[in-house]
């Protein structure tokens, strides 16, 4: 793929799809995901909003009963509906975008409150304690003495090098009990809106755009590879995954998990 001026959006996806006929890139895309070109009757490429109301939910074919979960989960940037010649049956594909520079390939993947995480993966009042702690959700000053405030780096918050021995312990013993949920959650989402496929594109210096498409399993086990351990930064690494707090704005006191997209290219 050669294009240039910039990435290739969710948009843009979407019209190569649409145009598969006559686009080699959208071809190469379509035999990754196990379809014949040639074969297709018709084939509807759309780009999911970041919020979707109900009835654009029920039109991406989620069931009702569904529908919170979907939209909780959602990690499909756009979705494929292609309907083969020889059996008249619409098959749906979920793919999960993501753009990458070759210099700076850090890319989040989720991003929400410690206590909304805990809901999620159900853990301890005392571990969203202190991740509320590493976040700055909970101030330091709120927990800590004043000989313990002494020998933090920042008053507004804890990094992992900071909390005690006893509950960092606990922390990496639940996120390493529970990593391939995690990982699933933040990559592939749960329900109608879930993610099944990734694709990345990557910048290089001439603005030219190459890309890899992988199944959602392949990159789950990927970035699952490695310990749960204590990042240089203090922050955590959860195999591939880096778990740090999100800072800025909006929502700094949210906890956030970042990938690097470009190690996909990696993957043979």
């Amino acid at each position: 793929m050669t294009a240039k001026g910039g990435f290739l959006n969710e948009s843009d996806i979407c019209k190569k799809f649409m145009n598969y006929k006559n686009d080699n890139v959208a071809q190469s895309w379509l035999n990754t995901l196990g379809y014949n070109p040639e074969k297709i009757e018709n084939l509807l490429a759309t780009q999911i909003p970041v919020r979707i109301n109900h009835d654009k939910a029920i039109a991406l074919g989620i069931c009702e009963n569904k529908y919170n979960e979907s939209i909780k989960f959602k990690k499909a940037d756009i979705q494929i509906q292609i309907e083969i010649i020889i059996d008249n049956i619409v098959h749906i594909e979920n793919i999960s975008l993501k753009k990458a520079n070759k210099t700076a390939g850090f890319n989040q993947v989720d991003k929400r409150p410690v206590l909304t995480y805990q809901k999620i993966w159900n853990f301890s009042d005392n571990i969203a304690k202190w991740l509320q702690l590493f976040t700055g959700d909970i101030l330091p000053e709120e927990i800590l003495s004043s000989s313990e405030l002494k020998n933090i780096k920042d008053k507004r918050r804890l990094f992992l090098t900071e909390i005690p021995t006893d509950k960092l312990e606990m922390i990496i013993d639940f996120f390493n009990s529970n990593k391939m949920l995690i990982v699933s959650d933040i990559l592939r989402g749960r329900g109608g809106l879930s993610a099944e496929w990734f694709l990345v594109t990557r910048k290089s210096d001439d603005n030219s755009v190459d890309w890899v498409l992988k199944d959602i399993n392949s990159v789950c086990n990927f970035y699952a590879q490695g310990e749960v351990k204590l990042s240089p930064r203090g922050s955590l690494k959860i195999g591939r995954i880096t778990m740090q707090r999100k800072g800025g704005t909006p929502d700094p006191t949210s906890l956030q998990f970042k990938i690097n997209p470009l190690e996909l290219f990696e993957i043979v």
